[in-house]
């Protein structure tokens, strides 16, 4: 290592910004490689992350802050000295996908920066002599339990299952000392990261750039007595999609809860709605339909808990799909739901060879005391299934 190598090392240890701004990469899908964007939000961001131990990010969607915070405790990771950071997010392929782009931002680091990896898998990147490791989990009750991270960066907390039972799996292990940040775009009202972010007032900006590891860095707690500290990142802070014409653009093909939501940090309660343009007048069908054996007929099936469900589906020439018929079981088996696709199919004249396919969820791989799973049965009766094949376990 040059003495300039060396110079330029110390200043990244010293500060996030600094080694950010000086020597990550990112991917975005339309530039490819890039270095951090100087943007005022994104040092704000870094300086809102380096001061406060348990911060809490709503966000407007695709504001950088994923790559902002992977960044962050990168950082920590090289040169905060031994720790365990870990990551959450909703599944396990958006797991794998954190602990990708930290491998992308290793990978093109200068080598006098480039740390020895004595692991670097798809779940873990550890950094050998320098003790930290970062490990990528995805949404489980107990996943982090037995884990003491000095770091946690949990994404897209809104949208993940199970997410009171992960955060009284962290809390005691984070109150010793550890760092945690929370990020999601809206999810509506009723999630815990929701929950925590309306209770707690935003606190106003602190000095960007997060130039110094301060010993009076915030341990949590605000005037309200919320252990969390909140900061917005609005797409408004973006220099790039400032004004109407933004709106109009990325707005395209939304409802209005739905902007609310991706873009605005809305956390209405959509509990009332299901589909937010249903209209009586264009959605429902103002007489009988009579299926159509020329156009393509399809079935949908959801097994639901004892509570089975079935769409009858024509496909137009013009590409729309009607739902012309549907059934709702209680307490039904199997046996009967098929019983009752074949009363239906006979009351539009339809047989199992006009049918396209009939879509189902993969709960019905699921084997039953009878050594049956619900699709087994279905399909020895003839019924052609499609359906995604789930890395959940059956049974």
């Amino acid at each position: 290592m040059t003495a300039s190598e060396f110079k330029l090392l110390q200043r990244a240890a010293r500060s996030p910004w600094s080694f950010m701004a000086g020597f990550v990469k990112t991917l975005d899908p339309k530039r490819g490689v890039c270095g951090f964007p100087d943007y005022p939000y994104v040092r704000e961001l870094v300086s809102a992350t380096h001061r406060n131990r348990f911060l809490l990010v709503p966000k407007s969607r695709q504001m950088f802050v994923t790559w902002t915070m992977l960044a962050f405790f990168l950082w920590r990771a090289l040169f905060r000295g031994p720790g365990l950071y870990l990551f959450l997010s909703r599944n396990e392929r958006c797991a794998e996908e954190l602990v990708g782009r930290v491998r992308f931002m290793i990978d093109n680091l200068p080598d006098f920066l480039k740390p020895k990896l004595t692991a670097n898998s798809r779940q873990e990147i550890a950094f050998g002599t320098l003790g930290s490791r970062i490990c990528s989990l995805p949404a489980t009750p107990d996943g982090p339990r037995m884990y003491s991270p000095s770091g946690v960066f949990w994404d897209e907390m809104a949208f993940t299952p199970y997410d009171r039972q992960i955060w009284s799996a962290l809390q005691p292990a984070l109150m010793s000392g550890g760092r945690f940040v929370g990020v999601s775009s809206s999810g509506g009202a009723r999630n815990y990261f929701a929950e925590i972010a309306q209770a707690t007032p935003p606190n106003p900006p602190a000095a960007r750039g997060g130039e110094s590891e301060s010993p009076s860095a915030s341990s949590g707690g605000t005037e309200g007595g919320s252990l969390f500290h909140i900061h917005r990142v609005h797409y408004s802070m973006h220099p790039e999609r400032s004004g109407d014409s933004y709106k109009e653009t990325a707005g395209k093909g939304l409802s209005d809860a739905q902007w609310k939501r991706e873009q605005e940090i809305s956390f209405e309660s959509q509990d009332d709605l299901v589909y937010s343009e249903f209209d009586p007048v264009l959605h429902i069908l103002s007489e009988h339909w009579r299926a159509n054996l020329e156009w393509e007929l399809y079935r949908s099936i959801d097994f639901g808990y004892r509570s089975p469900f079935v769409l009858w589906l024509q496909r137009t020439p013009a590409d729309e799909f009607i739902v012309f018929d549907e059934w709702a079981g209680h307490d039904s088996t199997t046996s009967e739901m098929l019983e009752v696709i074949r009363r239906i199919d006979t009351s539009h004249d339809i047989n199992e060879g006009d049918i396209m396919w009939t879509s189902c969820d993969p709960a019905g791989a699921a084997m039953q005391d009878s050594g049956l799973s619900p699709v087994d049965l279905l399909r020895r009766h003839g019924l052609k299934l499609c359906y995604r094949s789930s890395r959940i376990m059956p049974g």
